[in-house]
């Protein structure tokens, strides 16, 4: 299928794992220009060399997203590189479980906001300029369901008070730029089958096969299909 997107750079955050490097992947797969960004340079080099192999064009950059300066050496770096990117996937890593009253170092709340809200916050001043004046861009956050409605049963009183600061931020962004054609989305998974999710079941409730996670998507996380989504069924709308 031709989504009428070759040619594009393509910045995806978080784009050496899970889902990210299945998007990543994706619209290289598409004919865009990708610049894979994350934090560790060896995940970096093998989705990049995976994404060339299969006849994709892909560039690494090894930068934190949740530091200001280097999203704006990030972009920078994709820009001379690539061009400018006009479709950027955001997102970020922030996992410290526990419920409210086991939470006693209340700046955890600061940093998580930080994570959350405030990557995208950087990313979204470095690359909006650039598809405004392109007249065309698209920003997915790749977010989480509980931003909707939190889950009690996984423990996670941080991260369901501040994901939804980033859900009203972008939407709010995404009103005031559309008229710049100019799309900004969040899409909010639930369960879905990265090694990060495999590791956090099998840590926190001592799921140790794929017949554990069926059984346990299907009594306590109530998912009527008894299993957790794959990467690529996210990335592919995504895309």
């Amino acid at each position: 299928m031709d989504l009428g997107i070759t040619g594009k750079v393509a910045l995806v955050t978080g784009g050496s794992r899970g889902i990210g490097r299945v998007v990543a992947q994706l619209l290289a797969a598409e004919g865009c220009k990708v610049a894979v960004v994350a934090r560790t340079k060896a995940d970096i080099d093998d989705a990049v060399a995976s994404i060339a192999s299969e006849g994709g064009e892909a560039w690494g950059v090894s930068a934190d997203i949740g530091d200001q300066e280097e999203v704006r050496r990030a972009v920078t770096e994709v820009r001379e590189r690539l061009g400018s990117p006009q479709i950027v996937i955001g997102q970020t890593k922030f996992n410290i479980p526990g419920d409210f009253a086991d939470i006693t170092d209340t700046d955890q709340y600061v940093e998580s906001f930080r994570s959350y809200t405030m990557s995208q916050i950087y990313l979204l001043h470095a690359v909006l300029p650039g598809m405004k004046e392109a007249g065309w861009g698209r920003f997915v956050h790749i977010g989480s369901a509980t931003a909707k409605e939190p889950v009690g049963n996984i423990h996670h009183a941080i991260a369901n008070a501040t994901r939804p600061s980033t859900v009203g931020l972008l939407k709010t962004v995404s009103d005031e730029y559309a008229q710049y054609g100019i799309t900004i989305n969040t899409v909010a998974p639930g369960w879905i089958e990265t090694q990060n999710a495999v590791n956090y079941l099998r840590d926190n409730a001592g799921l140790a096969s794929e017949d554990d996670r069926r059984e346990w998507m299907r009594d306590n996380a109530r998912v009527p299909a008894a299993r957790m989504g794959r990467p690529d069924e996210i990335a592919s709308m995504i895309v």
